[in-house]
């Protein structure tokens, strides 16, 4: 009971986390550097859910249904809030970032990408609140490869 009490806290906190993500994009950063921390700190979390979704897919650690759909819930909300975060000017590649300057060189795809992920998440979060894990796989999966997909392109 303590851990799913634990587990609830950690979604209320991740989803007034992204409400206030997304209020503080609303009015823009105060200098470039911000606007990297926050999608930074955006796709830092978004891994975290990932990595748990990530060990229960691949067997590493026993699949919890509930906590899985926490994690995949998690991930859809915050799925949105990053990407603002790369089209605040200055906030290219520099020494404070492993983005890569083909992100702003090929911007239409990379959009396209960021929307994908966003589907992506809310498949995932769907198939997680359906429970077949065969599903739930394929959902997965699909995420995961757009994710990695992106990497290879655009983070160094």
């Amino acid at each position: 009971m303590k851990f799913t009490a634990q587990l609830g806290m950690g979604l209320v906190s991740a989803t007034l986390l992204a409400m206030s993500f997304s209020a503080a994009a609303q009015h823009a950063f105060n200098n470039a550097d911000k606007a990297v921390e926050y999608r930074q700190k955006a796709l830092s979390i978004m891994q975290n859910n990932f990595a748990v979704m990530g060990d229960m897919v691949k067997g590493d650690i026993e699949f919890d249904g509930v906590i899985f759909t926490e994690r995949a819930n998690d991930f859809a909300a915050l799925s949105a809030i990053p990407w603002i975060g790369f089209s605040q000017p200055g906030a290219q590649p520099g020494n404070n970032t492993d983005a890569l300057p083909a992100i702003w060189d090929n911007w239409d795809d990379f959009v396209e990408r960021a929307e994908q992920l966003q589907n992506d998440a809310k498949a995932l979060q769907a198939a997680a609140a359906a429970g077949d894990q065969g599903d739930i796989r394929k959902a997965f999966m699909a995420a995961a490869r757009n994710c990695k997909g992106c990497h290879d392109q655009y983070k160094d």
